[in-house]
C-alpha cells in the first residue's frame, strides 16, 4: 500500500460517523455524561434517534389502524333529512363514508402525519432554542442545537411504546392525550386551545424537558438560569405552534388530526 493510500484510509476512518445507536441506553442511564458528549460534536449526530423515532411512530400507526378501520366501517348518525334526500345523494353519502376505510386513510395519511409532525417539530424547537440560546449569549452552532434537540427527545419514543401497549390491550385509541383530561371535550374558544396544547403535556414531555436543561449547561456555558429560560421558552413556543392545528380542525368540525411528535 502506498503513502497516499495509507494516509487515505486513515483518513476514512476519521471520518465522523453520523449514527451512534450506542448513545441510547446511556441517555437514559448516564444522561448528563451522554449529553455532554453529544453537544461536544460540532457535526450532524441526530440521525439515530430521529430514525428511532420515525419507526416507532410508523408502528404505532400499524398498531392503530384495525381500530381505525372498525370505526370507519361504522355507520354514524346520518345528516338531518336524510330520508328526504334523492337516492343518488345517500348512496354517494353512504359512499363517501365507506371510503374512510381506504388504506391510504388508515395508513399512509396518519404514518405521513406523524412523521411531518416529528421532523417538523424537531427542526423547529432546534432553531428556536439556537436563537433564543444565542439571544442569551450563548456561542453554540446551530448543529449542536438540534443535535441535542433530536436526542433529548427520545423520551418521546417510550411515549410511542406506551401508547402502542396500551392500544393493543385495550383495543380502543387513546382519546384525552396528556393532561387534556381537565378540560372538557366540549370545549369552545380559547379553552378549546388550552385542551389541545394540555394534550402534548404528560411525564414524556416533561423528560424531554429536563434533558434540554441538562444538556444546554456543557453546551452554552450560559448561567443556569439564562439557559433553563431559554429552553422553558423554546418548549413552550413549539406547544403553542403544535396546538395551532388541532385547535383549527376542531373549529372546522370535530375533526382530529392525528398527534405528531412530542409532538
Amino acid at each position: 500500500m502506498t503513502e497516499a493510500e495509507m494516509e487515505a484510509t486513515i483518513n476514512h476512518s476519521k471520518k465522523p460517523r453520523a449514527l451512534h445507536f450506542e448513545w441510547v441506553p446511556a441517555l437514559f442511564f448516564r444522561p448528563a455524561r451522554t449529553l455532554k458528549t453529544i453537544v461536544e460534536h460540532d457535526h450532524p449526530v441526530w440521525l439515530a434517534p430521529m430514525l428511532i423515532l420515525s419507526v416507532l411512530a410508523i408502528l404505532l400507526v400499524l398498531v392503530s389502524a384495525p381500530i381505525r378501520t372498525e370505526q370507519a366501517q361504522q355507520v354514524g348518525e346520518l345528516p338531518p333529512d336524510f330520508q328526504y334526500w334523492g337516492p343518488q345523494l345517500q348512496e354517494e353519502y353512504l359512499a363517501s363514508q365507506g371510503n374512510k376505510a381506504n388504506p391510504i386513510f388508515i395508513y399512509l395519511f396518519p404514518a405521513l402525519d406523524s412523521l411531518i409532525g416529528i421532523w417538523l417539530s424537531w427542526f423547529l424547537l432546534g432553531s428556536i432554542l439556537h436563537l433564543a440560546l444565542t439571544l442569551s449569549g450563548s456561542r453554540g452552532s446551530s448543529v449542536q442545537a438540534i443535535n441535542l434537540v433530536a436526542w433529548a427527545s427520545l423520551p418521546i419514543a417510550l411515549r410511542f411504546i406506551v401508547q402502542a401497549i396500551a392500544i393493543s390491550a385495550n383495543h380502543s385509541l387513546i382519546q384525552s392525550a396528556g393532561v387534556s383530561g381537565f378540560i372538557a371535550v366540549d370545549a369552545e374558544g380559547f379553552s378549546a386551545f388550552i385542551r389541545t396544547l394540555l394534550g402534548f403535556v404528560d411525564i414524556y414531555w416533561i423528560g424531554q424537558v429536563a434533558l434540554l436543561m441538562i444538556g444546554v449547561l456543557p453546551l452554552t456555558g450560559l448561567a443556569r438560569g439564562k439557559a433553563w429560560t431559554a429552553v422553558l421558552i423554546s418548549a413552550l413556543l413549539l406547544l403553542i405552534l403544535q396546538s395551532v392545528p388541532g385547535y383549527v380542525a376542531s373549529l372546522l368540525g370535530g375533526l382530529s388530526l392525528t398527534r405528531g411528535f412530542f409532538f
